[in-house]
C-alpha cells in the first residue's frame, strides 16, 4: 500500500487552487487534480498491510496532541530553478503552528515506530503542478499568479491517505481519519 498522512482540503478551496493552471496551454506542466489536492505532512510510500494498526495508532496520537486551527492560502512559489522550476504550489497562512505540530506529531511519532521520516525541514504548501520529463519551455503563462483568494478553512482533521497509481493519474482513497485535538 502506498501511503501518505495528510490534511485535506475543503472543495471550495480544491476549486480556487484549480483554476489557477486551467487556462495555460503550457503542456510542460503535470497539473493535479484539483480534487486530489492536500498538504502532504508525511509520505509513507509503500507499506505492507501489517503496518496499519502502527499507523492508526500514530496518526491518532498525534491528532489528539494537537490543536485545531484556521487556514488559508498564501503566495505562489516554486521548487527548482527560477526559469523552469519543478514543482509549483501554494503556500498556506493562519495558524501555521498548529499545522507545524501536527506534522511533528505525525513525524515523531513514526520515527518512534521506527519509519523512515524526511530530515528536511517541513514547508507548509500545496502542490498543483509538477514539471515533465519532457519539457522544453518555462513557466506556465501567468505564474505565479498575483493574487489568490479563497475562504479560509479549518485544520481539525488528520487524514491516512492511500494512494494507487495508474496511467490514468494517481487516486486517493482516505485510510484513516483522526479528528484533531480528541
Amino acid at each position: 500500500m502506498r501511503l501518505f498522512f495528510a490534511v485535506e482540503l475543503p472543495s471550495e478551496v480544491q476549486s480556487v487552487l484549480g483554476r489557477l493552471g486551467s487556462k495555460d496551454e503550457n503542456r510542460d506542466y503535470r497539473w493535479t487534480d484539483p480534487s486530489l489536492l492536500h498538504v502532504t505532512l508525511a509520505f509513507l510510500g509503500e507499506q505492507p498491510p501489517e503496518k496499519l494498526d502502527v499507523l492508526q495508532q500514530v496518526g491518532a496520537a498525534a491528532a489528539s496532541a494537537s490543536h485545531t486551527g484556521t487556514l488559508r492560502l498564501g503566495s505562489a512559489g516554486s521548487f527548482g530553478a527560477r526559469r523552469a522550476p519543478r514543482v509549483l504550489w501554494v503556500d498556506l497562512t493562519g495558524d501555521l503552528d498548529a499545522l507545524i505540530g501536527l506534522q511533528q506529531q505525525v513525524a515523531t511519532g513514526l520515527r518512534e515506530a521506527a519509519f523512515a521520516v524526511e530530515d528536511r525541514p517541513f514547508r507548509p504548501h500545496i502542490t498543483l503542478a509538477r514539471r515533465r520529463e519532457t519539457a522544453q519551455g518555462g513557466l506556465p503563462v501567468g505564474w505565479p499568479p498575483a493574487t489568490i483568494t479563497a475562504p479560509t478553512f479549518p485544520l481539525n482533521q488528520l487524514t491516512l491517505m492511500q494512494s494507487r497509481l495508474s496511467p490514468r493519474g494517481a487516486t486517493y482513497t482516505p485510510v484513516f481519519e483522526f479528528p484533531i485535538g480528541s
